[in-house]
């Protein structure tokens, strides 16, 4: 009779079961893992392929979204629609200009006495400058307009367009009014090519304003840009204020156009007259003048001065730089005939008749021109 086996020892036998193979199992001998490592294995912990930083990345990037993009999308959206229930009853802004407004698209552009173009020039309208044309039949290519002023005279069609959405005021919030003698128009902000080149006393309208550049919105529906260099910006329905000195910054206007061809009624660098000095050098400077000889005599307050009784020459002592001094003809002590800007100093801003160009001249060395200074109109009392 064979002798029973003790519980215990049943895991040593060979004839265990599986189901105590897989409850209990003997310790592993310090020689097993030695023979691991002299063959180079190791043991480590299953990962699932995706690097640590990932996630933290995704989740940097969704929140970044969530503050950068959606919330203001969301606000501006919200602003909208409180901005369009608020603004229902509100009816659009007053349209300044007609349907018979036009737009000058030239940098200049000639203003005739007839429709001809050998009649003779009344004066120069500037690059975007409204006009208005009156309801007279003309020759073909020409127009019978009124300026700002009031001033009527024939243009040529071509010069002009009817869109006026580029002079409207209430479509814009800025202005910029060309104080230099010319201001180039860009196609873009940086290194664009050259638009147009207006000139001094240009007015054009901003869409855009951003640092040290504005876009402007030009005649023909397009857009341009400029720097903010040689320009005065201000708000669409403001004036110009004059500055705080304003008779330098007056002379400093008009010495833009030494050595500038003359031209009759000219109102540009490229042809000027000293009436065009004067009334665009006070435009820029905050200060509405006349067009033509006959209106500056009166502008102003008159300067009493007094004549040396050897001479008859006026004393020169009681003139201050920017004052105006209405000149006669040669030979014609009674004609008012010219006009030009005391500088100080006994120096002056003038073009002779004839001459080709505007000077600057020294009234001690030239005696005609003093002999002919019939009065003194004072600018900047």
């Amino acid at each position: 009779m064979s002798k029973p086996v003790p519980p215990f020892q049943k895991g040593s036998s060979s004839g265990r079961s599986k189901s105590s193979q897989r409850t209990w199992r003997s310790p592993r001998q310090v020689e097993h893992y030695w023979t691991f490592y002299k063959k180079g294995l190791y043991v480590s912990k299953p990962s699932s392929g995706m690097p640590g930083w990932l996630l933290p990345l995704l989740a940097f990037l969704v929140l970044s979204a969530l503050i950068f993009w959606a919330a203001p999308l969301a606000v501006s959206r919200l602003q909208a629609r409180h901005q369009d229930n608020n603004q229902t009853d509100l009816t659009e802004p007053a349209q300044m200009y007609d349907a018979a407004t036009r737009v000058v698209i030239r940098p200049a552009a000639d203003v005739f006495a007839a429709p001809d173009l050998k009649a003779g020039r009344l004066s120069q309208v500037l690059f975007n400058e409204p006009v208005t044309l009156l309801p007279e039949s003309c020759p073909y290519g020409y127009v019978a307009v009124t300026l700002q002023d009031g001033l009527s005279g024939y243009m040529m069609e071509k010069d002009l367009t009817d869109a006026t959405d580029s002079v409207e005021p209430a479509g814009y919030a800025y202005k910029a009014v060309v104080v230099n003698a010319t201001k180039r128009v860009m196609s873009h902000a940086r290194r664009g090519t050259l638009l147009v080149e207006v000139m001094m006393g240009t007015v054009l309208y901003i869409p855009y304003r951003g640092s040290g550049i504005a876009q402007v919105a030009l005649p023909d529906g397009t857009s341009g840009w400029i720097s903010d260099e040689g320009v005065v910006i201000l708000p669409s329905l403001d004036r110009i204020k004059p500055p705080y000195e304003p008779r330098r910054s007056f002379c400093t206007s008009a010495l833009t156009f030494l050595q500038a061809t003359t031209l009759a009624e000219g109102q540009t660098i490229d042809g000027i007259s000293m009436a065009g000095i004067v009334r665009l050098s006070a435009a820029v400077n905050g200060l509405d003048l006349p067009r033509y000889l006959d209106g500056l005599t009166g502008v102003g307050q008159a300067v009493e001065t007094t004549a040396d009784e050897q001479t008859g020459r006026i004393d020169l002592a009681v003139l201050e730089s920017a004052d105006l001094l209405i000149l006669s003809a040669p030979g014609k002590p009674d004609a008012e005939a010219d006009l030009a800007i005391y500088l100080g100093e006994n120096q002056i801003l003038y073009a002779r008749p004839g001459q080709s160009s505007v000077q600057v001249m020294d009234l001690s060395q030239a005696g005609d021109i003093w002999d002919r200074i019939m009065a003194v109109r004072r600018l900047f009392p």
